[in-house]
Order: structure tokens, then sequence, then C-alpha cells
């Protein structure tokens, strides 16, 4: 009987403090991340959000990536209540529409991706899985699905050290 009360005590104390599972889980990944490596090594490779530094950061439950180098800066923002994120960017003159959905699970980050171009095709085109080594190592795997699957998709595993 005291579990139940403890139980019951806690669940209402995470309502009230508007705790949620996935922003806690996700808060792990936040700070300044410099790009360590990338593997398999693609020539001119680039990764959208993160480039090869970016900072995150959580508020409540929104967590937001926003790319510091190379150029472009760039600025995501991920609802972690598993809602669609929508996020728009010009590339290369062309405006290209993102919408993400994010999942945390236990010590694990996914977001998949939705891309829709400048004629309106809206296609999945990437998944990010987050997750920290032991020692702190930020890795991210980067599926990127190729077309519309007439193509194998190519997955790029990233390591980020944090720093002040």
């Amino acid at each position: 009987m005291k579990d139940w009360i403890a139980l019951v005590l806690l669940s209402g104390s995470l309502t009230l403090t508007g705790a949620h599972p996935a922003s806690q889980s996700s808060s792990r990944f936040a700070g300044h991340w410099v790009l360590t490596s990338a593997t398999p090594v693609r020539a001119a490779y680039d990764q959208f959000w993160f480039g090869t530094e970016a900072t995150v950061t959580q508020d409540g439950v929104t967590l937001t990536i926003t790319r510091v180098s190379p150029p472009p800066r760039r600025e995501a923002r991920f609802a972690l209540d598993r809602t669609e994120s929508h996020n728009e960017y010009v590339v290369e003159g062309q405006r290209v529409i993102r919408d993400s959905r994010a999942t945390a699970s236990g010590d694990t980050l996914l977001i998949s991706t939705d891309t829709t171009n400048a004629d309106g095709q809206r296609w999945l085109t990437n998944i990010l899985r987050w997750s920290l080594d032991a020692d702190g190592t930020l890795v991210v795997g980067d599926t990127e699905i190729c077309g519309r699957g007439e193509c194998p998709s190519v997955v790029t595993t990233l390591r980020f050290k944090r720093v002040p």
C-alpha cells in the first residue's frame, strides 16, 4: 500500500511541475558540440542541422539545434511531446520545408523528418538517432533516405564532443 501511495504522489508531482519524461531524458543532450568524426567518410557530406559545430538547448518540451559552423547558420526546433515540428529554410535559393517528429525513449532521441520541396512534394528524407556514449560523446546516426526508396539509404555515424 505504501508503494502505491508513493507512486501516486510521484506521478502527481510530475504533473504539477510540468515535467515530461521526454524532456528529462533529452536534456542530457543540451550543450555546445563539435564534430570529432563522421563515418563512413563521404565527400561533400554535410549534416543539415549540425554541420561541424552546433549548440543544443532545451526549454520545457522543445529541443533546439543551432548550427554554428560551417555557414549557413540554421536553427531547428523540435517538439518533444510527439507533435510535428515545422522548420523552413532557403537552400540554394529554393524554399525547403522540414516537418519532424521527435521521440525520446530512455537514453535515445529519434527525430524523423519529411522534406517538402518547392514543388510541394513531401517524403521521408532523414532519421536521426541520438545517444551518449559512456564518455559523454554525442553519437548521432544520420540515416538519409535515398529518393523515395528507389535506391539504398545511407547511414553516417557522427561523433561530437561537448565543449565549454
